[in-house]
């Protein structure tokens, strides 16, 4: 439906956004919020501040789509068939 162009993983200690990198295969099966896991840092890794091997962060990883594929008409449809009805 969507071409998918990198998948995007972010750092999160203690429910706070700490920093994100682009990787270009997903380093999980589940992706989203659903993915979400617990993992030790096995290196130091530097965002806005310096983080230290072996400190605990909450990982999530999730694709950045590009375009949306198919013909013009597929594509109409996947846009009327988006809208929420009220």
């Amino acid at each position: 439906m969507y071409e998918i162009k990198n998948y995007i993983k972010e750092f999160y200690i203690n429910g706070k956004l700490i920093g994100k990198i682009i990787l270009e295969k997903p380093d999980r099966e589940k992706l989203g919020y659903s993915g979400k896991r617990l993992e030790i840092l096995s290196e130091d890794i530097k965002f806005k501040k310096l983080y230290k091997k072996g400190t605990e962060v909450y990982t999530e990883t999730s694709p950045i789509c590009g375009k949306v594929l198919g013909t013009q008409k597929e594509k109409f449809q996947i846009l009327a068939n988006s809208r929420i009805k009220f």
